[in-house]
């Protein structure tokens, strides 16, 4: 089962430092193209036990794979991202066992162009329209095809024209990504709101950035929302 987490920005967070946080993330990350260890390499690669079972040609599945994830890590762009929806288990603790096992897929919401990345607080209403898609009736074609993917809950997109309508300034994507819970402060989605890395080119594989490299400010606050 798949919850969606609006996860309502609070006036408090609109003065939150974002765009300063993601440069601090760039600068611990480093410049395109990247040079990483192999020891670092091999904590950031992704082989969960049902990477099998997932059909071929399946989307995920080619996001996981290593030369999808070394390409990601090496040339890929920072962006702020915000989960449109995301396996109800992200919100609980770790179990008591190996954390990538219980990795979960989601979708994640970002725009990968402008110069000054998009800030979490335009990203916040276009997630809430989005995720509202499936509880709506009566729905366009265009719109229709979105609730159809929301509720389907197996269906892969990556790089997913968000409406117009919903964003008419700025070119918004969505893509199926993978909350790996060594990723994420405690291994919990305690916010909608988090650093991803995007490719810088079609199609838009995104996941978000390891903690390790977020600065410690956003540890904090990413801690205190949950």
């Amino acid at each position: 089962m798949f919850l969606s987490r609006d996860g309502e920005l609070s006036e408090s967070d609109l003065i939150l430092p974002w765009q300063s946080w993601l440069s601090d993330c760039c600068k611990k990350f480093g410049d395109a193209p990247r040079r990483i260890d192999r020891v670092t390499e091999n904590r950031l690669l992704v082989h969960p036990p049902w990477l099998t079972k997932l059909r071929l040609g399946d989307s995920l599945a080619k996001l996981i794979q290593d030369s999808t994830l070394r390409n990601l890590f090496r040339n890929g762009r920072l962006a702020w991202g915000h989960v449109v929806q995301a396996n109800q288990d992200l919100f609980e603790p770790v179990p008591p066992t190996d954390s990538y096992v219980y990795d979960r897929p989601g979708e994640i919401l970002f725009s990968p162009f402008t110069s000054e990345a998009v800030s979490p607080e335009y990203l916040q209403p276009i997630a809430h329209k989005i995720g509202s898609l499936r509880r709506a009736d009566g729905l366009d074609p265009e719109l229709q095809s979105w609730a159809n993917y929301l509720n389907a809950e197996t269906i892969r997109v990556v790089g997913k024209p968000v409406p117009m309508r919903f964003s008419s300034s700025t070119a918004c994507f969505v893509s199926t990504t993978l909350f790996r819970r060594s990723y994420l402060p405690d291994g919990v989605l305690y916010s909608p709101v988090l650093p991803v890395i995007v490719a810088p080119e079609p199609p838009f594989f995104a996941i978000p950035l390891p903690c390790i490299y977020w600065p410690q400010s956003l540890l904090d606050w990413w801690s205190k929302t949950g």
